[in-house]
C-alpha cells in the first residue's frame, strides 16, 4: 500500500499566498500598460486639437486663394515614427487642403468643438482630431465657402510614439518590480517561518510531556490564532482525565464486587470440605450455586456494560422497530424468572404497531435490564406497558417494591451502585446499562413512585421515552 506523502503547512501556506501572486503580477503588467497609454496619449491628443484649432483660427482669418495653400503650414509634420495628415473640407463638397482619403467621422454634428476618434489609414491605426466649424456669421467670406459655409478640420497621427512612450512607462513600472519581488518572496517565506515558530514549539512542548501528564496546556503566551487549538486540545485531555478517572472507578468497584461472591464460594466449598454433617453440607453447596449464579449475572453484566460503552462511541446502526414487539418478547423470556421467584409479570401493549428508530438487540437489552431490576426488588408484581402520543413512544416499567428516594433517583444509574436496605444483592451495574442504551437512542429516562399502588406501598416506575417514527405499511412489511 503506497503510503500516502504528508501535507505542510508552511508549504500550503506559502503556496495560497504565491497563487495569487503569480495571478496578480501579469494583471498589474496589463493595468500598468493601459495606465501608460492613457498617460502616453493626453499629450498626444492634446497637440492633435492645438492642431484643429490652429488651423481654424487660418481659415477664419483667410480671405485670399493665396492663404488657403498655407493653412497646413500650423500642423507638424511627419517625423521618423508617426505619420499626421490634415483636411480642411465642406459638407458634401471636395476637400479643400490637405489629404483627400480622410476617414469619414462619426455622423454627430457638433459645430465648434473638437473631438477625437480612432480610425485606420493606410493599413495602420490612427488618432483623429475633428471640428465643424460654421463660417455663416463672418461679413468676410472666401467665394469657396459661401455655398457651403459648413467646414470640417481633420488632424490625424499614427500611434508609433504614443506605444513607445507607454512601453517606457511600463518598463519604469515593472522594473522596481522584478526587483522587489524576489526580495518580497523572500519576506513572506521569513514572515511564514517566524509566524509558524510558536505552533512548532507548542508541537515540541506536547512532544516532550510525560505520558502520565495530562494538565492542560499554558495559554498565557498562546497567539490568538492558537488559542482555539490549544483550549480544543485541552477538553480533549480534560475529557480523557475524566474518562480514565471512571475506568478507574470502575476497574475498583469490579474487583471489589467480584472479590465479595468469591470469597463467598471459598469460604462455603472450604466449609462444606470440612462438615461431616449432611444438612450443613448440602446448604453450603446451595450457597455455592446461588453465589456462582450471582457471579455469573455480574460478569455478564459487565460484559454487556462494556459492550454498550464500545458501540456508544461508534454510530449505532438504528432502524424501525416496533417497541410493542420487542416489549413483547422481552416481558415473555422474563416470565420464567419471575415465576420462580412467585411473581406476577403483566404485559400491557396496543394493538397496533408503536414505530421507533432503535437497535433491536440493544434496545432489547434495555427492557431486560429494567424487568430484571423490577423483579429483583419487587415484592409481587412487575408491569410492562407500552404508549404512544403524536410524537413520542412511552415505555413504562412498574412494580411495587421498596420504590427509590427523590435523592437515589439520579444515583441509581452509576455503576455497582445499589440503594442500601434494599431487598436482595444486585450488582448496581444494570440500570447504568439501561442509561447507556437510551442516551445511544436519544431516549429520556425518569424514575417515580408507583401512584397505582395501595395503601403504603410506594414501588418504583421506570419511564422511557423516544421519538415515534411515522412509517409506511410498505416500509413495516421489510
Amino acid at each position: 500500500m503506497a503510503l500516502t506523502k504528508q501535507k505542510s503547512l508552511f508549504g500550503q501556506i506559502l503556496l495560497w499566498m504565491m497563487i495569487p501572486l503569480t495571478v496578480l503580477w501579469p494583471l498589474s503588467f496589463l493595468v500598468s500598460y493601459n495606465l501608460g497609454r492613457n498617460i502616453a496619449d493626453a499629450p498626444f491628443d492634446q497637440g492633435l486639437k492645438n492642431s484643429v484649432l490652429n488651423l481654424s483660427q487660418q481659415l477664419q482669418s483667410s480671405y485670399s486663394e493665396r492663404s488657403l495653400s498655407s493653412w497646413g503650414l500650423s500642423v507638424p509634420s511627419s517625423d521618423e515614427q508617426d505619420h499626421v495628415y490634415y483636411q480642411v473640407a465642406v459638407v458634401d463638397a471636395e476637400t479643400i487642403v490637405g489629404t483627400v482619403s480622410m476617414p469619414e467621422p462619426p455622423s454627430d454634428m457638433v459645430l465648434n468643438r473638437v473631438q477625437l476618434y480612432d480610425a485606420v489609414m493606410y493599413e495602420e491605426p490612427v488618432k483623429v482630431a475633428y471640428m465643424w466649424v460654421d463660417l455663416a456669421g463672418q461679413s468676410l467670406l472666401n467665394s469657396r465657402f459661401k455655398e457651403h459655409p459648413i467646414v470640417l478640420i481633420q488632424v490625424a497621427e499614427s500611434l508609433h510614439k504614443r506605444e513607445t512612450l507607454a512601453r517606457q512607462i511600463l518598463q519604469g513600472v515593472t522594473l522596481p518590480q522584478l526587483i522587489f519581488l524576489p526580495i518580497a518572496v523572500m519576506l513572506i517565506w521569513f514572515g511564514l517561518f517566524r509566524g509558524l515558530l510558536r505552533l512548532n514549539q507548542l508541537q515540541h512542548q506536547m512532544s516532550q510531556r510525560d505520558s502520565q501528564d495530562l494538565s492542560d496546556l499554558s495559554t498565557e503566551d498562546t497567539p490568538e490564532e492558537l488559542q482555539p487549538l490549544v483550549h480544543g486540545f485541552n477538553h480533549v485531555l480534560s475529557r480523557l482525565r475524566r474518562h480514565i478517572a471512571l475506568q478507574k472507578r470502575f476497574l475498583t468497584d469490579t474487583a471489589h464486587q467480584i472479590k465479595t461472591p468469591l470469597a463467598g464460594l471459598k469460604t462455603h466449598a472450604e466449609y462444606a470440605l470440612a462438615t461431616q454433617d449432611e444438612a450443613d453440607r448440602n446448604h453450603s453447596l446451595k450457597q455455592i450455586v446461588a453465589s456462582s449464579e450471582r457471579t455469573a449475572r455480574l460478569v455478564n453484566q459487565l460484559i454487556a456494560l462494556s459492550r454498550t460503552e464500545h458501540l456508544a462511541e461508534e454510530r449505532l446502526d438504528l432502524s424501525p422497530m416496533d417497541l410493542a414487539s420487542i416489549a413483547r418478547e422481552q416481558t415473555v423470556y422474563a416470565a420464567d424468572r419471575a415465576l420462580q421467584k412467585g411473581l406476577y409479570i403483566a404485559l400491557e401493549v396496543p394493538d397496533t404497531p408503536v414505530w421507533v428508530f432503535a437497535h433491536a438487540i440493544m434496545f432489547g437489552e434495555l427492557i431486560k435490564n429494567l424487568v430484571d431490576n423490577a423483579i429483583f426488588y419487587t415484592n409481587s408484581l412487575v408491569i410492562v406497558r407500552v404508549l404512544f402520543d403524536e410524537e413520542r413512544a412511552h415505555l413504562y416499567v412498574l412494580d411495587d417494591g421498596p420504590g427509590i428516594a427523590l435523592e437515589e433517583r439520579e444515583n441509581v444509574f452509576e455503576p455497582f451502585h445499589s440503594i442500601l436496605g434494599a431487598n436482595g444483592n444486585g450488582s448496581g451495574l444494570g440500570l447504568a446499562i439501561v442509561r447507556q442504551i437510551a442516551q445511544m437512542h436519544h431516549a429520556v429516562i425518569d424514575v417515580s413512585d408507583n401512584n397505582e399502588l395501595r395503601g403504603e406501598q410506594v414501588g418504583a416506575v421506570f419511564h422511557v421515552s423516544l421519538p415515534r417514527q411515522i412509517v409506511r405499511s410498505d416500509e413495516s412489511s421489510e
